[in-house]
């Protein structure tokens, strides 16, 4: 996320205001030549001044017109934010990059901190011949680029922005199979549907909002479907053109005076069109095994209501022997991907706990009904 700031002459005016409530720099501080990081313990600045210096060498060795000046500070701080007082639109942000203060805030909470700070360092490292790029495209060339440094934390990253691309146009099919090892009995399938709070109707809005910029006020759920279709175009245009043919579009814009690439341009480099099906169609099929792991993790309930079902009448006592006579599969309702689940630590957690509470609260439950 980029955090936008006021035009210079409020800027000026109300600079010595704003001086008096801008963050404490956090207490330790590490020199390098990546830059400078503060934080406040050593051992975190210590950590995040090592992912510095290993993350911008490589985001500016992938990008076209990339450099990261010496100026460069990261601050680690509890909430990212540059003033006292956090604009409502940071609070949930993992990171965030102000130009004006050459300046990188993560939050210490950050799920993925080494993905988040190869986010800001796109942002932060992106040379001007980038800003023809329209909408909400920066995030998801940030986020593509991520996923490139950041190889372990690519998959989640993927799953989340690819599924909540997918979401946005209409919805996201998962299915989960049950089958006896000996064949004894036919499979059991569920299928859930998971549906968008506000479905994109246009999803060539993102080439529209800015998603990313602090002072852009969309609910939560909305940001995160624009930042996923952005990931989406984005990522199809690389794996088509590269990120060599994605800096060339930017470059044909600008010598063609236009202030942004114009969309056309983009829908035919990545292969879409402007109808939202083939978008989420686009979404669901880019999904692989991988991705499909990490939506387990998003919604496990699902997976573990099935399989609870099955083994409802299982005794806490022969829950293991009774999962080694089954197997379980998630997959999704298009496309080939699929993942065993039956054998996933979490997923059997989950299936004690249940059976140790019906065993205790419940002793007398009927079995319930299950489709076969």
């Amino acid at each position: 996320m980029r955090v936008s700031h006021p035009r210079i002459p409020l800027l000026l005016f109300l600079a010595p205001a704003l001086g008096g409530c801008l963050a404490a720099p956090p207490r330790e501080r590490i020199a390098s030549r990546a830059g400078v990081v503060r934080a406040a313990t050593q051992a975190e600045a210590e950590e995040v001044s090592a992912l510095l210096g290993t993350l911008s060498s490589q985001v500016v060795a992938l990008l076209p017109d990339a450099e990261i000046g010496s100026e460069l500070e990261v601050w680690l701080q509890e909430e990212p934010g540059l003033y006292r007082f956090p604009a409502p639109a940071s609070g949930t942000a993992e990171g965030l990059w102000s130009a004006n203060h050459a300046r990188i805030l993560l939050s210490s909470g950050a799920e993925d901190l080494e993905r988040t700070l190869a986010h800001e360092l796109v942002h932060a490292a992106l040379g001007d011949t980038w800003r023809t790029l329209p909408g909400s495209l920066e995030e998801g060339l940030c986020d593509v680029v991520s996923a490139r440094v950041s190889n372990e934390g690519a998959p989640r990253l993927r799953a989340g922005r690819l599924s909540s691309a997918a979401l946005a146009c209409g919805g996201l099919g998962i299915e989960l199979e049950v089958r006896e090892s000996d064949g004894s009995r036919r499979g059991w399938t569920a299928r859930i549907v998971l549906s968008g709070d506000e479905p994109a109707r246009d999803p060539l809005a993102v080439f529209r909002v800015q998603a990313g910029l602090s002072s852009t006020r969309l609910r939560s759920g909305v940001k995160r479907s624009y930042y996923g279709l952005s990931f989406l175009v984005v990522e199809r245009v690389v794996e088509r053109v590269g990120l060599e043919g994605l800096h060339e579009l930017c470059l044909e814009a600008g010598r063609q005076g236009l202030s942004q690439v114009p969309h056309t341009w983009l829908l035919e480099a990545a292969e879409l069109s402007s109808d939202p099906e083939e978008w989420r169609r686009a979404a669901v099929m880019a999904l692989g095994p991988l991705e499909l792991r990490e939506l387990f993790d998003m919604y496990p309930e699902f997976a573990v209501d099935a399989v609870a079902q099955i083994l409802w009448d299982t005794p806490a006592a022969a829950l293991d022997e009774r999962l080694g006579e089954i197997q379980a599969w998630m997959r999704l309702s298009e496309g080939s991907a699929e993942v065993e689940v039956s054998a996933l630590p979490e997923l059997r957690r989950a299936l004690r706990a249940r059976a140790a509470e019906r065993s205790s609260d419940h002793p007398a439950s009927p079995q319930p009904a299950s489709s076969r």
